[in-house]
């Protein structure tokens, strides 16, 4: 009665077809179904759009796989950057800071 109970409340594995291969995906704490679902879609969108281009199924997933790259790149460099810029100017006016204290 106990197990069926846990495996009730187990999240169900998550299902899909990409270019005709079978997929399953078992939902975490970190990866919900939600999150799942949304980038199977976002990832469905993907290849059939390189596949509307023209593009071959051969080529289609390494072309997906450099646009989520290009993408995470371009997140970087408009989020991290900046922040870490942030960071090295804040820990130069707290050296500075520090440097006049003990020369007080």
């Amino acid at each position: 009665m106990e197990q069926q109970e846990q495996q009730e409340h187990e999240p169900k594995p998550i299902r899909f077809v990409i270019l005709g291969t079978p997929y399953t995906i078992k939902p975490t704490e970190e990866l919900t179904a939600e999150a799942i679902t949304e980038l199977v879609d976002y990832v469905k969108t993907l290849v059939e759009s390189y596949l509307r281009k023209g593009f071959d199924e051969h080529r289609v997933p390494l072309l997906v796989a450099f646009h989520i790259a290009d993408e995470k790149r371009r997140l970087q460099e408009k989020y991290e950057l900046p922040l870490h810029r942030i960071v090295e100017r804040l820990q130069f006016a707290i050296e500075e800071d520090t440097e006049s204290e003990t020369s007080d």
